[in-house]
């Protein structure tokens, strides 16, 4: 891709992952940014989310696009409606999750790029989103890849 010329993504262009029990689409990757950014979409289905973690490499910041989502920072408890914007600095602990009976849509931001790298390398792609199901896991990656692109779980986990 020519670096001064503009990128169009249509939802009907991408594949979308399914990793740990949630879905992604990869918007925008580090290899089309320069490696300033990624972006995101993400669908999380009802008990499903991240259990509480901290990322050493990168900011990652959440716009709720639809529904409620909760976020778990330490010991405080944070509901996120609808329009709500979180920013979650590198070294900074943060769980979320999916409380609701609805699916959460949101928009995940990733300053610098590199962790859709992990999403791909953990995630499994499909093709259609009636193949996206309710499968309820707690494991955010595999422990391997957690370290590889700094990412430390916090225990206890979310309950």
């Amino acid at each position: 891709m020519n670096a001064k010329s503009i990128k169009v993504d249509l939802p009907t262009d991408t594949q979308y992952i399914l990793s740990a029990g949630n879905l992604y689409r990869i918007i925008a990757s580090g290899a089309q940014t320069n490696s300033r950014f990624s972006l995101i979409f993400s669908i999380l289905k009802p008990g499903q989310g991240g259990p509480i973690h901290t990322h050493s490499n990168e900011q990652e910041s959440f716009y709720i696009t639809k529904g409620s989502l909760t976020f778990y920072d330490g010991q405080k408890e944070v509901l996120a409606p609808e329009g709500s914007f979180v920013f979650c600095p590198e070294g900074a602990s943060r769980g979320f999750r999916n409380n609701t009976d609805n699916d959460v849509e949101m928009l995940i931001l990733y300053t610098p790029s590199g962790i859709e790298n992990m999403i791909k390398m953990d995630g499994t792609p499909i093709n259609s989103l009636k193949r996206f199901k309710h499968e309820r896991t707690e494991q955010l990656a595999c422990p391997v890849l957690n370290e590889q692109f700094g990412i430390e779980e916090i225990k206890p986990p979310l309950l």
